[in-house]
């Protein structure tokens, strides 16, 4: 049997890209079934795809048709219809993509979160004022259309417990379990032969904690990724191979996110062995990471900024390296793949 994953763009360092083809590659190791994934716009290279079917629809969302979409419009989706209609097990995976349900009624839908809540988030309307001002007023109508679409859905599963909470919140329909995003821990080389420095992870256009970080660097060797922060060993760009070495010899890893839904960076740094610190109600950080076993979760800024230089000036126990990689290895491809087809096969 085919197991179809339906879902956006395709791209590279793209959690929700890489969670559905990890999902496939699983699936091809750990089943008979035949993993096929439909997407709007493929931009992975070929060898990245391992040989994992990707019907490519070729279609790029403009402006107007992201709007459609999040007002609970099926038109820009139409081009999905005739890949419905073969046998199989279908998984939208994409949040924007929820009005698929229209159109067949025995999809699972595996949630990535809550697409209206990204308005409601301080650094998206400040960036983006004008586009929140327009969308503002049709929030509520999003959620009462998605609400409708996802009551047709046979089976709901979120990527998080965070995640969970806010389905349960904006749709009023509890997803039946929870599949974490899984990971491919064995690409990551645990060291426990680490260089004094501190590495931190910003995601680009959305910087958090931007002050918290140089207010750190100023008394740390300090290593970023993504943001440019004084007196900080700036990357804008890395492999990754490179991200992979940074993770494995980095003191620790400073995850300063406000707000995930789930998070690749935290469990890519604990299967690096190198303990992640994050703020304590981040929301998916704070599910993943395990509070002094593989990191440690801060209250507030002022905690945040006391821990990272008590880490740095007095380390931690070796014994955290091995607990860290042990930690991710819950996320693995296998093991949320296998939860994945308990809930669907």
């Amino acid at each position: 049997m085919k197991i179809i994953f339906l879902t956006g763009r395709l791209k590279e360092r793209d959690g929700g890209s890489r969670a559905v083809l990890n999902f496939a590659k699983g699936i091809r190791r750990l089943s008979n079934h035949e993993p096929v994934i439909i997407a709007l716009n493929n931009q992975i290279s070929r060898d990245k795809l391992e040989g994992i079917q990707v019907i490519d629809l070729k279609k790029n969302l403009d402006i107007i048709n992201s709007f459609e979409l999040l007002v609970g419009s099926s038109l820009p989706l139409n081009i999905f219809r005739d890949y419905l209609k073969e046998d199989g097990i279908y998984i939208v995976t994409r949040d924007e993509l929820v009005s698929l349900s229209q159109f067949k009624q025995d999809l699972i839908y595996w949630s990535q979160g809550v697409l209206v809540s990204i308005f409601f988030w301080e650094p998206f309307y400040k960036k983006r004022g004008v586009l929140s001002a327009l969308a503002s007023p049709f929030l509520w109508y999003n959620i009462k259309k998605f609400t409708e679409y996802i009551k047709n859905y046979k089976l709901m599963l979120a990527n998080s417990k965070t995640s969970a909470i806010f389905i349960s919140l904006f749709y009023n329909r509890s997803p039946k379990g929870v599949v974490y995003p899984p990971l491919d821990i064995e690409f990551f080389r645990p060291s426990k032969d680490k260089e004094r420095f501190i590495l931190a992870i910003l995601k680009r256009g959305y910087p958090s904690q931007v002050e918290l970080l140089a207010k750190i660097a100023e008394r740390v060797r300090m290593k970023v990724i993504g943001y440019k922060i004084p007196n900080a060993e700036y990357y804008e760009k890395v492999s990754d191979e490179e991200l992979r070495d940074l993770y494995s010899s980095a003191l620790v890893t400073l995850y300063p996110a406000s707000f995930e839904y789930f998070g690749y960076i935290p469990v890519e740094s604990m299967a690096s062995g190198t303990p992640v610190i994050a703020f304590r109600y981040s929301g998916g950080p704070a599910e993943t990471i395990v509070d002094g076993e593989t990191g440690w979760l801060a209250s507030d800024e002022e905690e945040f900024y006391k821990l990272t230089l008590k880490v740095y000036n007095e380390g931690y126990p070796e014994e955290m390296i091995i607990k860290s990689r042990k930690r991710a290895e819950l996320f693995s491809i296998e093991n949320q793949t296998k939860t994945l087809l308990s809930f669907i096969v």
